[in-house]
């Protein structure tokens, strides 16, 4: 025997530079996977924890870490219970007839084949618990579930059952018979492992334990399928066969019925199943289960199809009217709009005498249109590199008693357009946007500019707004980004980055080596990200539904961001789903959706980041359920401070909503279905002259159509509501949304002035939706036809030619056509827009009235050329209050345009209005201040030369102030 040492040696593996990069590889991918995945989970605790909300973020872990056990454990007990009566049910010594198949099996692995069995189970209870974890909020209201206090009409149980507890047990009721059938496939292989199943013939022999085992697992499937039929029953609530929504009469009278088929066909089955234990004979429960699939074709497609069909269709207004009767009364119900409060108006000719004796609704007719005038004002007060207007919101002001609408805009951090682009730029420098701008919407200055003005706030810093991207490091050693007087962000609900252990997760989590590397950052920096509201909201509710358009509001000094949301849910029985309503974009509302309220206004502070979720409607059931869930996250409406209260607006997207299912859900249940006196949402009058197509102004959705047997509305843009402050008909002023009615016609044709609603928005009368519906025969003309009229007015058409000139760049562009009752008459308001170089300017506004229509500079104007006899000098009074355009002045340009002899008992002003200040010395040193003042002047100075028809001249100005303004760009992004 030779000695150890002498024995040749066996050469060491070489550790090569190719096994070296792999095992670099694999250790970066962990790192970057795996390692991510808990930094992004570690800071997402930190965020939470920054707000105070550590109970969201812990209740939705928890929520869903319950529901993975349950689950994984349930199905892991039935998995492993029928392996092991298989496992007791196997024959004591192996048979030699198995399959060759098996052989090998057996072969391969042996004594571990109990553990691959069982393994198997455990890896099949995680790749079916994984689904489930989704359904944690449908877990959570079913445990906290609340009664409506409603019955619903077919089966008369609560609405409660079929909002919070009937998703989950469905799901669960479903899971489970998947779960069956899986663990039913496992015994079979089970089984068949372990000699159950012999293959002696051509036909295999089972042994009459296996037999037995699968009659009890197939008892047991037919068991929960017929769990499953029962509780289907309750789905049909919502059923959209029949007219309408809900459970109508083939509903009732054939699909029921064959659902308790099912069930009794199914459990007979399950009986049949055991009985075969004791006899041994399949034949029956073989027949049974083909007789099932049989009852599952005939009575839940074939049956129901022949009854609507022959039954229904001839006599569908006499079967279905109980049902639409529910429908209806669901409807208005979910829908909040069975409390409407009906008016009804009779409009007269207006005289001058009417007009000056009833000047107060006209005092607040908005000129500027938030989606036309927001190009106007990027370019004036979006000015500073970095900054930008991206959105305009109608807000309400009172100054020295008078309210009045204004424009208000944030100007928001863009990062696009930083003059800083490097990482300290964009992240440690950029942080924040500045301030906000307002304007009344009701006049404008006398080069047609809004006339703005800086609100005065203690805190302009604005860290969080709709538009915030990407990540900040505040109170870092690098200066921020001016901002009046602001310092660095002194807030609480960033995170600090104190530490390495921190910087380093943030590093991996946003994969920036740079929050490691960078030495401006110290103990008292924060990380401030999740900054746009939108993001912020849904991060912490995202059971609830949102408004796509935050609006911001003053508060003590600061800013904060408005964000209306909602709880909504597709189970309300018999309710009208919302179906194709034309809705803003970026909306939340589901199409699906069958119940809706606005429960909470969810409060950004732009500053600080802080989220409160205020209370509007407590006795909402949806809402109570998750206050159950998450206690702490509602703030009830008594601790909302005075100026959001004051300043609260009625949701847009609902009021879209409730005014389309209003239009035909306030006939009675008996004239529904003949449609009888139904109403449609007004046609939208086009944005811009006939003959030029319009974007239809960012809307989403479609014909409003809400079920297929009904008829419905062509696909035509529908009026937009607006806010305005109205005068109702006991002379108090409100700040409402209102939207006007036409009579129902499939084809549209139908343009008379049928009705209105408006919501209000004051505090005492807040949510208040009130319909005046118009009683004059005939019927006055409605928006749509109001419009078309007024263009084509000679006199008007003559001006929209003037000003759409495609030679010198120039398109006409209108406002909203807005409805103001005056006296007992009805007067149409529209604003008429120049938009130069993408950028809009008021130019005119145009009063309709018994179908003549006028149009001039001011509104004095205009109405003294509509009714003859006013007096344009009483519109002083109007000015009083802020109703009158440039301050009472008004040019000949419309009567230039039209061939008439300029006024003799008034100066032209055309020429002061555009030359109101001298020229600037914009040479070389030049500041963009100075550049952008000048290009403001030679603006003006153009639009005179535009009036005086001097086109040549116009685009000179023009062109010489745009060359300008990209000067004054230049110098802003290169930091002068």
């Amino acid at each position: 025997m030779r000695r150890a040492h002498d024995l040749p040696r066996r050469p060491r593996p070489r550790f090569t530079a190719r096994a070296a990069l792999i095992t670099i590889g694999l250790i970066f991918l962990g790192v970057v996977v795996f390692g991510r995945a808990i930094a992004a989970f570690y800071v997402d605790a930190l965020w939470h924890d920054g707000l105070g909300r550590g109970d969201i973020f812990w209740g939705q872990i928890w929520a869903k870490l319950t529901l993975f056990v349950i689950f994984f454990v349930v199905f892991v007990v039935l998995a492993g219970l029928n392996l092991y009566a298989a496992d007791r049910n196997a024959p004591t010594s192996f048979p030699a007839n198995v399959h060759p198949y098996v052989e090998r099996f057996h072969e391969v692995f042996g004594h571990r084949l109990r553990l691959v069995r069982y393994g198997t189970a455990v890896v099949l209870a995680f790749m079916l618990s994984i689904p489930a974890v989704s359904k944690w909020q449908d877990w959570l209201l079913y445990r906290n579930s609340q009664s409506f206090g409603v019955k619903d009409p077919q089966f008369g149980i609560d609405v409660g059952f079929y909002v919070f507890e009937l998703p989950f047990i469905s799901f669960a009721v479903d899971w489970l018979f998947a779960a069956l059938v899986i663990v039913l496939l496992l015994t079979i292989v089970a089984h068949l492992l372990n000699g159950g199943v012999l293959f002696t013939s051509s036909a295999p022999s089972v042994r009459s334990g296996t037999k037995a085992h699968l009659a009890v697992l197939l008892a047991v499937l037919a068991v929960v399928k017929a769990a499953d039929y029962w509780f289907a029953r309750y789905e049909l609530t919502n059923e959209r066969r029949g007219f309408v929504q809900g459970a109508t009469y083939t509903v009732v009278k054939a699909q029921l019925p064959a659902l308790m088929l099912l069930v009794l066909v199914a459990l007979l089955t399950a009986g049949l199943y055991l009985w075969t234990i004791r006899t041994n004979k399949w034949r029956l429960p073989v027949v049974a289960s083909a007789l099932w699939f049989v009852v599952v074709i005939v009575g839940g497609a074939i049956y129901p199809a022949l009854v609507q069909s022959l039954i229904v269709k001839p006599n569908q207004g006499e079967r279905e009217a109980p049902y639409i009767a529910r429908n209806v009364e669901a409807t208005r119900a979910a829908m909040g709009i069975g409390d409407v409060t009906t008016k009804d108006v009779q409009f007269e000719r207006l005289t001058a005498v009417d007009v000056e004796a009833n000047l107060e609704p006209l005092t607040n007719v908005r000129l500027l249109n938030p989606t036309v005038m927001l190009s106007r004002f990027r370019v004036d007060r979006g000015e500073t590199a970095g900054l930008t207007i991206a959105d305009l919101d109608v807000g309400r002001s009172e100054i020295s008693g008078i309210r009045e609408q204004t424009l208000v805009a944030a100007r928001e951090l863009d990062l696009r357009n930083i003059p800083n682009k490097s990482w300290q730029g964009q992240h440690l420098v950029s942080t924040r946007g500045c301030g906000l701008v307002s304007a009344p919407v009701n006049r404008v200055s006398a080069s047609d500019r809004p006339i703005y003005s800086s609100l005065d706030l203690d805190r302009p810093e604005l860290y969080f707004s709709p538009v915030m991207t990407g990540y900040a490091i505040a109170g870092t050693a690098v200066a921020e980004s001016s901002c009046g007087d602001g310092g660095p962000y002194s807030g609480t609900a960033g995170v600090s980055v104190s530490g390495f252990g921190r910087r380093a997760a943030f590093a991996l989590a946003f994969l920036d080596y740079n929050v490691i590397a960078s030495s401006a950052i110290d103990s008292d920096s924060q990380m401030l990200w999740i900054r746009s509201v939108e993001e912020r909201v849904n991060k912490l509710a995202p059971f609830l539904a949102y408004d796509g358009d935050p609006y911001p509001v003053v508060v003590d000094g600061a800013v904060q961001w408005v964000i209306d949301a909602y709880t909504s849910t597709s189970r309300y029985p018999y309710a009208q789903r919302v179906g194709d309503v034309q809705l803003s974009a970026g909306s939340g509302i589901s199409p699906d959706a069958n119940y809706i309220r606005n429960s909470v206004k969810a409060v950004i502070d732009a500053y600080t980041g802080d989220v409160t979720f205020f209370v509007m409607d407590d006795k909402d059931p949806v809402l109570r359920a998750w206050q159950s869930a998450f206690p702490k996250l509602f703030t009830p409406i008594d601790d909302m401070p005075m100026e959001l209260i004051d300043n609260r607006r009625y949701p847009e997207d609902l009021f879209r909503v409730q005014t389309e299912l209003y239009s035909k859900y306030q006939l009675s249940a008996g004239d529904f279905f003949q449609r009888r006196n139904a109403w449609s949402v007004a046609q939208e009058p086009p944005l811009e002259p006939q003959g030029i197509s319009s974007s239809g102004g960012g809307i989403a959705g479609g014909t409003g159509a809400l079920q297929t047997d009904l008829a419905t509305e062509s696909g035509a843009s529908r009026f937009a509501p607006y806010y305005t402050l109205f005068a109702n008909e006991d002379g108090r002023e409100e700040f409402v949304l209102l939207r006007p009615f036409v009579p129902f016609s499939s084809n549209d044709d139908r343009t008379e002035l049928q009705a209105y609603m408006t919501a209000s928005s004051d505090p005492e009368s807040y949510g208040q939706l009130t319909s005046y519906v118009v009683g004059n025969e005939p019927q006055i003309a409605g928006p749509l036809r109001v419009a078309s009229q007024a263009e084509s007015d000679r006199d008007i058409s003559r001006e929209i030619t003037l000003q759409d000139n495609s030679e010198s760049g120039s398109s006409v562009f209108f406002g909203n056509l807005q409805l103001v009752p005056v006296g007992d008459g009805m007067i149409y308001v529209r604003p008429f827009y120049v938009v130069v170089n993408a950028i809009a300017e008021f130019r005119f506004v145009i009063v309709s009235h018994n179908d003549r229509a006028s149009m001039a500079c001011d509104l004095s104007t205009a109405l003294a050329d509509l009714f003859p006899g006013f007096d344009a000098n009483v519109g002083d009074r109007v000015n009083d209050s802020g109703g009158v355009v440039r301050a009472g002045e008004c040019d000949d340009a419309v009567r230039l345009s039209r061939g008439d002899e300029p006024t003799t008992d008034q100066p032209d002003t055309s020429t002061d209005l555009t030359t109101d200040s001298d020229p600037v010395d914009v040479g070389d040193g030049a500041s963009a201040a100075e550049l952008l003042q000048e290009a403001d002047r030679l603006f003006g100075v153009a639009d005179g030369l535009l009036r005086d028809g001097d086109l040549g001249g116009y685009q000179t100005t023009v062109d010489q102030a745009g060359a300008l303004v990209a000067r004054a760009l230049a110098l802003l992004e290169s930091g002068g």
